[in-house]
């Protein structure tokens, strides 16, 4: 049997490294040091860069008018977002800033009006009744809804009420996924610009902001309770604040 013939190698010619030696070997000591430093400072330019482009923000600001503009309480606001996220303008919402990869759902945060309601006393009085209408809400609204805690809360100053939950993110063609929500209200301060200060006796908030968080476990949140103080929405969340 004659034994196959052997296919040749294609010539390619010296490689990089054999082209480059013989140039590097005939420079001397200090320019080959001035090579490295250049070389390491490109190095160090390329992941700066991806560094801040991963870090890069935006901010978004509702103003008075923007809200009266589509039929929203005129309730200025503003917060910086990741610009790895998504900026949208829900009907019957403020704004809208979320993050998918693959097509999933990582993490959400949505602004949308407090329906407070009549006029009840204290917030530390009325929050928990409004909280209990907007939990029957969410557990309309999220499959395997179960709430996980329910209590005071303060961003940037402002008191407001707050409850988490975990609920069950069914996707067609895909296995389902674990969702953590954290729903955060807040009446509208008196001064925005001095968040803390009291209303005068006899008033009280009449209007306020909902903060509907969402997120999966691709945002590698370990509870309810760290949604928006953990992973993409902790920026947008923190950095939330009245007044324009």
């Amino acid at each position: 049997m004659v034994a196959p013939a052997k296919t040749k190698e294609p010539d390619y010619g010296p490689s990089l490294r054999e082209l480059l030696a013989p140039r590097l070997r005939a420079l001397a000591g200090w320019q080959r040091a001035l090579l490295v430093i250049a070389v390491a400072a490109i190095a160090a330019g390329a992941v700066a860069l991806a560094i801040h482009g991963k870090a890069a923000t935006r901010s978004y600001h509702q103003g008075a008018d923007d809200a009266q503009a589509r039929g929203l309480s005129a309730i200025p606001f503003h917060f910086d977002y990741s610009s790895a996220m998504k900026l949208s303008l829900p009907p019957g919402a403020y704004v809208r800033v979320e993050r998918r990869l693959n097509g999933t759902l990582s993490g959400r945060l949505t602004v949308s009006e407090l329906e407070i309601g009549p006029p009840r006393g204290l917030v530390s009085g009325f929050m928990p009744i409004v909280a209990t209408r907007y939990e029957r809400k969410a557990e309309r609204s999220y499959k395997g809804f179960r709430l996980a805690f329910e209590g005071r809360s303060r961003v940037n100053e402002v008191e407001g009420y707050q409850f988490a939950f975990t609920a069950r993110l069914d996707q067609p063609g895909h296995t389902a996924r674990l969702l953590f929500g954290r729903i955060v209200m807040l009446p509208e301060p008196y001064d925005a610009n001095d968040p803390g200060k009291a209303y005068p006796e006899g008033e009280i908030p009449t209007r306020g902001i909902l903060i509907t968080m969402l997120a999966t476990t691709l945002d590698k949140i370990p509870s309810p309770t760290r949604v928006g103080d953990e992973g993409i929405l902790q920026r947008p969340f923190r950095s939330f604040r009245f007044g324009s």
